[in-house]
C-alpha cells in the first residue's frame, strides 16, 4: 500500500499550477476595451448625425451623451465587482449605475417640462406615436446593437461568483444597452425628447428588467 509521504509526492507531481485569477482591474479594462471596439464599429456602420458637431455645442445634448458614457463604465465596472460574493468590499460600487440612471432620467425630465414639448403634444397625439413605425425601428435598432455585447459582459460575468444575479443581469444589460442608445443618439439626427424617451430610454429600462430576470437563471451557480 502506498503511505501518505508517497502519495502526497504522487499528487504533488500530478498536479497543474493554477492559473492566476485576472485581476478586477484588469477585466474592467478588456471589458472596456472589447466594448469600446464594438462601440467603433457601430458607429462607423451607423454613421455620425450630419448636425454633430452643431448639436455638440448644445449643454444639454453634452449632459446626455456624458451620462450615458457613464452608465456604461459605471455598470461594466459594478458588474465586474459583483461577480466576487462580497463585491470586492466595495458596496457603494453596486449603486452607481443606478445613481447614473436616476441622473439621465433628472436630465430629460428637465427638459420635457422645461423646452415646451410636452404642452406642444397632446396625449392623443403622444399616444399615436405608438404605432410610429421609425420609432420602433429605433428600439429594434437598440436591441440588435446589444445582443452581441449583453452576451459578452454576461459570459464574462458566468466565470464569477456572484450572490446579486438581478443585479448582475441588470448590469450586463445597461452596460450593453448603453451603447445602443449612444451610438444611436450619436447617428439619429432626431432631438425630440418624446421620441426620445419613448423609443430610446423606455426600452432600454425594459431590457434591463428582461436582463435581470435572465441574469437570475444564467448567473446561478
Amino acid at each position: 500500500m502506498t503511505n501518505t509521504n508517497d502519495l502526497i509526492a504522487q499528487l504533488a507531481q500530478e498536479s497543474k499550477p493554477a492559473t492566476p485569477a485576472i485581476k478586477p482591474g484588469q477585466l474592467v479594462a478588456v471589458l472596456l476595451g472589447v466594448l469600446l471596439v464594438y462601440a467603433i464599429g457601430a458607429q462607423i456602420y451607423l454613421g455620425l448625425r450630419p448636425d454633430l458637431i452643431n448639436r455638440l455645442t448644445d449643454f444639454w445634448y453634452n449632459a446626455e451623451i456624458t451620462t450615458l458614457w457613464f452608465l456604461i463604465l459605471t455598470s461594466a465596472y459594478a458588474g465586474v465587482v459583483a461577480m466576487s460574493p462580497d463585491a470586492l468590499q466595495k458596496p457603494i460600487v453596486l449603486k452607481l449605475p443606478y445613481i447614473v440612471l436616476a441622473a439621465l432620467i433628472v436630465i430629460l425630465g428637465y427638459q420635457l417640462i422645461t423646452n415646451g414639448e410636452l404642452t406642444s403634444h397632446p396625449l392623443g397625439s403622444i399616444m399615436q406615436k405608438v404605432i410610429d413605425t421609425h420609432g420602433m425601428a429605433c428600439s429594434i435598432c437598440i436591441a440588435l446593437l446589444s445582443m452581441l455585447p449583453s452576451a459578452f459582459v454576461f459570459a464574462i460575468l458566468k466565470k464569477g461568483a456572484s450572490v446579486r444575479p438581478l443585479m448582475s443581469g441588470s448590469f450586463a444589460v445597461f452596460t450593453a444597452a448603453g451603447i445602443g442608445c449612444l451610438t444611436l443618439r450619436l447617428g439619429e439626427p432626431n432631438d425630440s425628447l418624446i421620441h426620445l424617451i419613448q423609443w430610446h430610454y423606455l426600452p432600454t429600462l425594459l431590457f434591463a428588467i428582461i436582463g435581470a430576470w435572465m441574469g437570475k437563471w444564467l448567473l446561478k451557480w
